[in-house]
């Protein structure tokens, strides 16, 4: 069994475990992707890689007009259910079906890492960006503050190759593929504490079934992915009140667009 990078169609089958597990923590991530953005009235915003929607929520409140782009036709069910005044368009953020020039700022929150080609991505980004346009975006990272920091033993005991776990960026290649992408002005920063905060192993089995590890524990037999999931409990981190907390740092990166 390997974890790899899915594609969105395959990571996010269940977008309902990822909208009930994954996305509470990330509306921090989304907070801060929105801050650095400096959205000011009236200004036009993509969202990429929107998910549920939770940096368009974020940003609804700045005056601008915001549409969030994902490939995922569950995941933007839910978005259109949670924010029905907003407009959410399906497609891959790496062909995306808008004119140059576009919006005034691109966000997002969590969603370069799953592009095969980061740079390629960063470029079609910037082609709808208008000339001075912004970018604001995040990705989990660095790979030693991410799942992997503390699930990588369990993964090896059980014969679970973690391929491409190694494609977590660090500031220095996210700032990289900005330049080699064309972004200028380019700025990032760290927040090693983020986390995915998890009530109980309830919640822990269904954070599981999302994304690559989801894809993978599928096609085990269920003693085998039982087996597997309890071991990861057993190493999971918990906050004296139970609460379960995996590490997932966030690396922040801003640009404009010459």
């Amino acid at each position: 069994m390997t974890l790899r990078g899915p594609s969105a169609r395959e990571a996010f089958r269940d977008a309902d475990a990822y909208a009930e597990t994954m996305a509470p923590s990330l509306r921090s991530m989304a907070a801060g992707v929105v801050f650095r953005a400096a959205l000011q009235p009236r200004e036009r915003v993509l969202d990429v890689g929107t998910g549920t929607g939770i940096a368009v929520e974020a940003a609804r409140g700045a005056g601008s007009e915001v549409i969030g782009l994902d490939a995922s036709p569950e995941m933007l069910a839910i978005a259109r259910r949670n924010l029905p005044n907003h407009e959410f368009v399906e497609a891959d953020f790496t062909a995306m079906p808008f004119e140059h020039a576009s919006f005034d700022v691109v966000l997002s929150v969590h969603a370069l890492q799953f592009a095969d080609d980061p740079v390629a991505a960063l470029r079609e980004w910037r082609r709808v960006a208008r000339p001075g346009g912004r970018m604001s975006l995040s990705v989990p990272g660095p790979t030693e503050r991410t799942p992997w920091s503390i699930y990588n033993e369990a993964y090896e005991r059980h014969g679970v190759r973690t391929a491409r776990v190694t494609d977590y960026p660090t500031q220095s290649t996210l700032r990289q593929w900005a330049e080699a992408a064309g972004w200028s002005s380019i700025a990032s920063d760290a927040d090693p504490r983020t986390a995915i905060r998890l009530a109980d192993g309830v919640a822990f089995d269904r954070w599981l079934s999302v994304g690559s590890r989801g894809a993978a524990l599928r096609a085990r037999p269920d003693a085998e992915r039982r087996a597997l999931a309890d071991d990861l409990l057993a190493v999971t981190p918990r906050e004296p009140d139970g609460t379960l907390r995996i590490p997932f740092g966030t690396l922040y990166l801003t640009a404009r667009s010459a």
